[in-house]
């Protein structure tokens, strides 16, 4: 008899035979792919991917310099109705005059079974259409036609592109299982890459070395790797050379699915990068490129639409002299400066690290982009005295830092020094604080530029925590109906999460929101402090509800309608961090008037918990005291913003008794 473990990996040899087994020509589409009803590891996947090949390879253009081509082949299965949507496929491409990249479809097919037999529809050009997404860049879509439950669909698709800076990025991994994925990068020695693979996923990986023949032609006076030919004639040329050939595979890939507490999720799917690194043409010295922080650094400030911004001051002047006068303390100074910008710049929401042009021009328009608010912010810190810098970052849409490459950041805030700290300003929110800064750019680590052109290491990650507290008194009458007076405080981060989200919401949809979150019947809501940053936000909820009763006796939860009921962690494993955003106290005061006639029968017992290394820890006591009350006091201290993936167990175990302690019951008996 087999066991449970030596019957999967029995499966899973048998589904890796089939595999190799399996012929992924174009135009191969077997009866029993079309006849297949699920994926086999995974059965409620809409779709999947059965196989994907990429071979990324250099040529020459007609200008006779490098190109990279990318070579795609996709064979996809819809199995259900909710897997239409991956019959539709896109592939964007950047046009800019004689350096535009290109794409071209071909191979567009879509199988069935009908009536046993293999039925083809073969695309037509007029399904294929280019669409613009903004002045430089467009998309080419095909949406293909005839596709059903059991469909299968094959596709190819060529893009080109003269950006050699790096080769692109290769994902093994999708939303949607991946039976099986291969590319290929065949690199010329003259080219070398620094790579980042993904640790999510097992990859097989193989490496060779063989010679290249290339023919081009050129027009433009341009010989190979952009020499000069001598002439401007057309002409015609070959060329032999060896080249580097990386090969990587994965099989029965699982699809990706975002879990609660992800910071974003296309940072955990695998995959393959290359950064280009040095460069060295026959007859040339080795050319390198950025290859520390620092060097990135320089030429970023060197920009005309970067230092030079900050190092311009007299648009200003007068009115940062007329804020700052009889001011001292460069906290104070901060404090001034930041409001001012805050209240007088509008974000126009495009995130950039360098400005639109002209900061005077945006200073007088009173709106410009990311880096035009908050490189202005710095220059002003500076001309204050105060010793701030800009600081790049990428925003958690944009993904983590992969290589030491200007490319890799999409936003810059300021950083200014006040004893003990460097604390982060970005003034694109109105309701960010001092060392409070929008969510979008909690993303790990950023890089602070400062007076000697260096690149600091900067964490994003906030330290303190950011607290709740909730102050609740409930007289619970013999009919088991609650009337309960609650004030709830918000401070720090939880402050700028209600006031992102509420600062623009109706008291009446405020309202609908809380009655319909803890099924309570509101009489009366306020809310304070919501426009006034750096007070914490108070909300004043007067509110009825009901316990449950039988008999003589009523049960509800020690913590009411505010209790946790579900462990948000579900899944028994995880291999990617937990991201909490930053640390956090949630604190609750609790008394509950007990109704006449009634006495306690049972309580919940207090209890302290802890995670491992206390970075997640709660404490629950409960007592009736004299005046016929029950006290409730519960905390929980998360105590960082990220928690590495080792101690997932232990949170989902500490969770789930959390929930457990604050659904048990307490229990009144009529007297």
């Amino acid at each position: 008899m087999k066991t449970g473990k030596q019957a999967s990996v029995l499966l899973l040899l048998l589904t890796t035979a089939t595999l190799f087994a399996q012929n992924y020509k174009p135009g191969k589409v077997s009866e029993k792919e079309l006849e297949e009803k699920a994926c086999p590891y995974d059965t409620d996947a809409p779709a999947a991917i059965l196989y994907e090949k990429g071979e990324i390879s250099f040529d020459f253009n007609s200008q006779g310099k490098w190109i990279i081509v990318t070579d795609v082949f996709v064979r996809l299965k819809v199995y259900s109705k909710d897997g239409y949507g991956y019959a539709n496929e896109g592939v964007s491409y950047y046009v800019d005059g004689v350096n535009s990249e290109s794409v071209d479809f071909s191979d567009l097919v879509v199988y069935n079974l009908a009536d046993g037999k293999v039925d083809k529809t073969k695309i037509k050009d007029d399904d294929v259409f280019d669409e613009g997404i903004n002045k430089k860049w467009r998309v080419k879509k095909v949406a293909f036609p005839n596709v059903k439950e059991g469909s299968v669909i094959e596709f190819r698709y060529v893009k080109k592109t003269p950006y050699i800076a790096s080769l692109p990025d290769w994902y093994f991994q999708r939303d949607i299982p991946v039976k099986r994925s291969e590319v290929e990068f065949a690199v010329p020695q003259c080219f070398v890459y620094s790579r980042i693979l993904s640790p999510y996923f097992p990859l097989e990986q193989d490496k060779k070395t063989r010679n290249a023949y290339k023919e081009y032609s050129t027009s433009v006076g341009k010989g190979v790797y952009g020499t000069s030919s001598g002439s401007n004639k057309s002409e015609k040329a070959s060329l032999t050379f060896t080249e580097n050939v990386y090969i990587y595979k994965a099989e029965n890939v699982p699809a990706l699915k975002n879990e609660i507490f992800v910071d974003n999720i296309n940072n955990y799917r695998s995959f393959v990068k290359h950064q280009l690194s040095s460069s060295q043409m026959p007859g040339e010295p080795e050319k390198k490129y950025a290859s520390d922080w620092d060097t990135v650094a320089a030429k970023i400030y060197e920009d005309e639409d970067f230092g030079k911004q900050i190092e311009n001051q007299s648009y200003y002047k007068e009115d940062v002299d007329a804020l700052l006068k009889g001011v001292t303390g460069d906290e104070k100074k901060v404090e001034i400066i930041f409001d001012y910008v805050k209240n007088k710049m509008a974000w126009n929401g495009d995130k950039s690290y360098l400005c639109t042009g002209n900061l005077k021009r945006a200073y007088e328009s009173r709106t410009g982009n990311s880096a035009d608010i908050n490189l202005m912010l710095v220059s002003m810190l500076k001309y204050a005295g105060v010793n701030a810098n800009p600081i790049l970052l990428s925003t958690r849409d944009n993904g983590h830092v992969a290589f030491v490459n200007r490319s890799e950041f999409n936003y810059v805030i300021a950083g200014a020094q006040l004893p003990g700290k460097v604390v982060l300003l970005d003034a694109t929110s109105k309701n960010a604080g001092i060392d409070v800064v929008p969510v979008r750019t909690l993303n790990v680590f950023g890089r602070m530029i400062t007076d000697d052109l260096k690149a600091k290491e900067i964490s994003l990650m906030p330290e303190k925590k950011s607290r709740t507290n909730v102050m609740l008194i409930a007289s619970l009458d013999a009919e088991g109906q609650i009337d309960a007076n609650m004030k709830k405080q918000y401070f720090d981060y939880e402050a700028l999460i209600y006031r992102e989200e509420k600062v623009n919401t109706s008291d009446d949809d405020k309202i609908r929101r809380l009655e319909n979150r803890y099924g309570i019947r509101i009489e009366e809501y306020t809310a304070s402090n919501v426009k006034e940053v750096g007070k914490a936000v108070v909300e004043e909820v007067s509110f009825t509800s009901d316990v449950d009763v039988a008999g003589n006796k009523m049960y509800f939860s020690p913590m009411l309608m505010l209790g946790m009921t579900q462990n948000p962690f579900k899944q028994e494993e995880r291999v990617y961090p937990i991201d909490i955003l930053y640390p956090r106290q949630e604190r609750y005061a609790i008394t509950i008037n007990i109704p006449e006639g009634y006495k306690v029968e049972s309580l919940p017992e207090s209890m302290a918990l802890g995670t491992q290394d206390d970075f997640v820890s709660y404490k629950f006591v409960v007592a009736v005291n004299q005046n016929n009350q029950i006290q409730i006091i519960a905390q929980e201290d998360v105590k960082y913003a990220r928690i590495n993936p080792e101690y997932y167990k232990d949170l989902k175990a500490f969770y789930g008794d959390l929930v457990k302690k604050q659904t048990e019951k307490i229990v009144l008996v009529k007297e």
